[in-house]
């Protein structure tokens, strides 16, 4: 009985081991893959210089090579070098000093075949290629990322970075002594770090992912630990064994020797009391070591808040309890606004701070049973419990709001880093813990589509029911026969005079029982049933012979922009389908601007139609620019004249420097590629001035116009063109 207590207390012990060795595995690996991924940015960036740089007259030299490294590589460790290879033959270097053999290196005949294999296929690809790890020329342990450059479709050359693996493996904490587990890297079959023996007598494995190839760690609890587990299962039987000795001498004693029982019974009654105390101390360090455990599985460890696993198990019983107290409740769900952009800024650690900073000021304003939570990596909640009313809540959303109007001080810095929230409620919003929290997210995304740094209550129409949709559904097939469509118009304006220089078509749904219905809500749905065809098709017609007609009575052209949805997109006869309506309608092409988004432009097999459509002198724009995940060298390949800056930049302008950033190497960008730009949503002075200034010649929004209908606009116009001839 004893060893079978012993083995199951040792198995316990000794899986709490290997689950936290597991929990180091993955936090290095984690980390590691991060640092990497740091330094690849580094690579895209000396990438996109280049790029830019060759296209301007003065192209680039060992001064502007360094002016641009120096403001980045002393503050990355693990760097070796920033190459360009014109040619392919190595030119400029940055550091210059201890790499001047390197100077006039032809990768393409280069001596050690891997390389200059890497060379060629470097120039038959658009992607970034990976070499190593190996044996760098100047010594040391390094691999390398290498990408080639085309300028007018000729192959011009390539940029390198060169990366030493120790530094690397250092900064993500892999050489730390301190830690509790033995761990070894391996990349390529080849052992980089640790010992190999790790990787034949461990199941412990992770994986780091690389632009070619992985990397593979390895990982066991070192001995230190395992021996404490050994000690703690000795003591446990020492004293089992113990108590056991006792129980057989009391035995015999009362056997052997009655004349001496009283004796024995107080020896025996002194002994079973030690060896209770003993028990008692054991019991106790036990339940110290549970409390913590268990403090560790309810607790975000950079935050001190409580983590998703408490969240889940706290709501639904709260939401269970509803039958007995009635009680309302509120969920919050907050997320930081481009803390992405933030974190990979400024480094994960100080991202640890400031997630930490946001914990603290979180628990400063909620001292009143509010229960707050970090679920994900910039993913808060907050439960708010025995509501009285909305107002309540709206007053409490406010304030946090406000938390973050305060910049966070880090690195000596100041940064502006907001929240968006989400409020659903029970039971209003949802029966159970899961629905209320989809519904608090999918209001939570809802107030950033509306611009950030604000809250939303949900309602229904971010989740209509299946009721609700089939309706929809059902009134979409008969709302063009009906007429129950209307276009509206939202005038673009010259920058600084105000004038108005073009028009975006809107889609508006007057529903004969419901009334206006977002289009939020019914575009999707007519995107999944198909009918975004015909009623594309309708809404090209309306708005090109509605500028015809507007030209027919006399007003000047005006370029009219029309959204073409993934569906009109994919259909196999688009240009021939516009062209029959332009025709239709008689309406010079040049005319007619269509607006795609991001996804759509970046698709190689859509090339050649977004060709046929600049062929025919229609004008195309791309949506909400800078919002996906476009590539610079693959936006100079497309046909395209016009880039449209998203609202949600916009809005940043005055509060959040790294929006202003962004919307700079937009103009950059499209003045460089010779692309006319556009900035929506523009709503405040101080936005307007930024954009005037930094010459962002034309501009959309509510400071100017809201869509108007057509009979308005056709009075600004009107207006307009009265003011030129007077």
């Amino acid at each position: 009985m004893i060893l079978w207590h012993s083995y199951s207390f040792r198995e316990r012990l000794l899986k709490d081991v290997y689950r936290t060795a597991a929990i180091e595995l993955t936090a290095s690996a984690t980390s590691l893959s991060t640092i990497i991924e740091s330094r690849l940015l580094l690579a895209n960036g000396l990438y996109a210089y280049v790029t830019t740089a060759i296209n301007q007259s003065h192209g680039i030299n060992q001064a502007s090579i360094e002016a641009f490294a120096s403001r980045f590589i002393h503050k990355s460790s693990g760097v070796r070098n920033l190459s360009v290879y014109p040619d392919g033959i190595a030119q400029y270097i940055y550091p210059l000093k201890n790499n001047e053999e390197l100077i006039g290196l032809n990768l393409l005949t280069h001596s050690d075949p891997d390389i200059r294999l890497n060379a060629e296929r470097t120039m038959l690809i658009p992607d970034m290629t990976f070499l190593g790890p190996f044996e760098l020329t100047q010594g040391g342990l390094g691999m390398l990322t290498r990408q080639s450059i085309y300028e007018e479709n000729k192959f011009w050359g390539f940029v390198s970075v060169v990366l030493d693996v120790p530094p690397i493996l250092q900064e993500a904490g892999l050489m730390d002594t301190h830690q509790g587990i033995n761990l070894a890297v391996r990349a390529n079959d080849r052992i980089i770090w640790g010992d190999p023996q790790l990787f034949e007598s461990t199941q412990l494995r992770d994986l780091v992912s690389l632009p070619e190839g992985t990397w593979e760690l390895s990982a066991s609890p070192k001995q230190a630990e395992l021996d404490i587990v050994q000690l703690k299962v000795l003591g446990l039987q020492l004293v089992s064994f113990l108590g056991l000795i006792l129980v057989l001498y009391f035995l015999y004693v009362q056997l052997t020797q009655r004349a001496k029982l009283q004796k024995l019974v107080y020896d025996r009654t002194f002994n079973l009391k030690l060896a209770n105390k003993q028990l008692a101390e054991t019991y106790t360090e036990l339940a110290n070591k549970e409390q913590s455990f268990r403090h560790m599985a309810y607790h975000d460890s950079v935050t001190g808040l409580y983590n998703r696993v408490y969240f889940n198990e706290f709501l639904e019983f709260i939401i269970s309890q509803y039958h007995q107290n009635s009680n309302r409740i509120a969920l919050l769900f907050l997320d930081l606004d481009h803390f992405k952009m933030t974190n990979d800024t400024i480094g994960h650690y100080y991202g640890d701070i400031l997630l930490n900073e946001v914990g603290r000021r979180l628990k400063s304003l909620l001292t009143n049973g509010a229960i707050i939570s970090r679920i994900g990596g910039d993913e808060f909640t907050i439960i708010l419990q025995e509501i009285t009313d909305d107002d309540h809540v709206r007053g409490i959303a406010q304030e946090v709001n406000n938390l973050f109007n305060q910049p966070f001080i880090l690195k000596d810095t100041e940064h502006f880093v907001t929240t968006s929230i989400g409020i659903a409620l029970f039971p209003e919003h949802g029966k159970d813990a899961a629905t209320l929290l989809i519904n608090a997210d999918r209001a939570m995304y809802q107030a950033k589509d509306e611009g950030k740094h604000q809250y939303r209550f949900y309602d229904n129409t971010l989740n209509p029911d299946a009721e609700a949709t089939m309706e929809i559904k059902n009134s979409l097939s008969r709302a063009l026969a009906r007429n129950e469509f209307m276009i509206y118009y939202q005038p673009q304006v010259e920058a600084e005079s105000g004038r108005i220089i073009g028009l975006e078509a809107l889609l508006r749904w007057n529903h004969s029982k419901r009334g206006m219905i977002p289009s939020s809500t019914f575009i999707p749905i007519a995107e999944d049933t198909g009918l975004i065809v015909p009623i594309g098709d309708w809404v090209l017609r309306t708005v090109c012979a509605q500028s015809k007609a507007w030209q027919l009575i006399g007003l000047p052209p005006i370029r009219i922009a029309v959204n073409l949805s993934v569906r009109q997109f994919a259909q196999k006869n688009l240009t021939e389908r516009i062209k029959e309506i332009l025709i239709e309608t008689d309406l010079d092409p040049k005319y007619l601007e269509l607006e795609i988004t991001e996804n759509i432009a970046m698709k190689d097999d859509k090339l050649s139609t977004l060709q046929e459509l600049r062929n025919l002198g229609i004008t195309l724009s791309i949506d909400d620019f800078g919002t996906q995940y476009s590539s610079l060298s693959y936006l100079k390949r497309l046909p395209v004249n016009k880039i449209k800056v998203d609202c949600s930049f916009v809005q940043g302008i005055s509060k959040d420097p790294k929006d202003e950033a962004i919307i700079l190497a937009m103009l950059l960008i499209a003045q460089r590629l010779d692309l006319e730009v556009i900035a929506e949503g523009v709503e405040t002075n101080e936005q307007l001035k930024f954009l005037i200034e930094n010459k962002c010649l034309e501009i959309q929004g509510f400071l100017f116009y809201e869509p108007l209908s057509a009979e308005r606009i056709e009075e600004l116009l009107a207006n307009q063109h009265n003011q030129v001839i007077q």
